[in-house]
């Protein structure tokens, strides 16, 4: 895992920072459209680190360039989102096998820490959803850097932007959370360092999560469209 930098960023990285931020909280709906100078206008940074940006955005697939009109934010249909937690199904449990038998003392422990709040939010009625889905990022996120592996990191990085956005986009609209992948079992299975048994709880909860997020889904009208956007956009 990368050491924090104590130097201040630049202003294209505060930028990139702060619009990935707004599109994968969802703050900027899929299928949103932007422009360099609205960006400059509504977050004070000037159009060469808000282009900066969105040119890193673009890379991660955040973003898509239109010519001549500007920028989009990426959209979601529901063929996106099945093929999403199918991939995340295959990659996830190999993530968390890998990165639990790999983990230092001091990386379980964040993971550790990070999945029990994902769990505990589940029960608290005055938890903010968006906090258990933060929290089971934040798990992910130490086990693939566990594992050590760059192009595993970077794909992993990549599959959480956009399961983050789906999320969040749900619980915009929806009155409860469709779940999480992460449960009190496979919390214990991280704790005993059993990474194959890690990784079989993992499948069974994104599975679950997959089918939950589908169902709710399918019942938004813009379905019936080619892009999900929010009920109320």
């Amino acid at each position: 895992m990368s050491v924090p930098s104590s130097e201040p960023l630049s202003l294209g990285d505060a930028a990139y920072r702060q619009l990935r931020a707004d599109i994968v909280s969802c703050r900027f709906a899929p299928g949103q459209r932007l422009t360099e100078r609205s960006l400059a206008e509504t977050t004070g940074f000037g159009i060469s680190p808000i282009r900066d940006a969105l040119t890193r955005l673009s890379h991660e697939g955040l973003v898509r360039t239109l010519p001549r009109k500007g920028y989009q934010v990426t959209p979601l249909t529901l063929k996106s989102v099945d093929d999403l937690f199918t991939l995340w199904r295959i990659l996830g449990p190999e993530t968390v096998r890998l990165g639990v038998q790999d983990a230092t003392a001091e990386q379980r422990r964040q993971i550790v820490a990070a999945f029990s709040t994902a769990v505990r939010g589940s029960d608290e009625a005055d938890e903010q959803p968006m906090r258990r889905v933060e929290a089971a990022a934040s798990g992910f996120a130490c086990l693939a850097a566990a594992t050590d592996n760059d192009y595993l990191i970077r794909i992993h990085e990549r599959l959480q932007n956009d399961i983050t956005r789906v999320l969040a986009l749900i619980t915009a609209e929806a009155t409860s959370m469709p779940g999480s992948s992460i449960d009190a079992e496979l919390v214990k299975c991280v704790e005993h360092r059993d990474g194959d048994a890690a990784a079989a709880r993992a499948r069974d909860c994104i599975g679950d999560l997959h089918a939950r997020v589908l169902r709710i889904l399918t019942r938004w009208p813009s379905v019936v469209a080619s892009e999900i956007t929010p009920v109320h956009g």
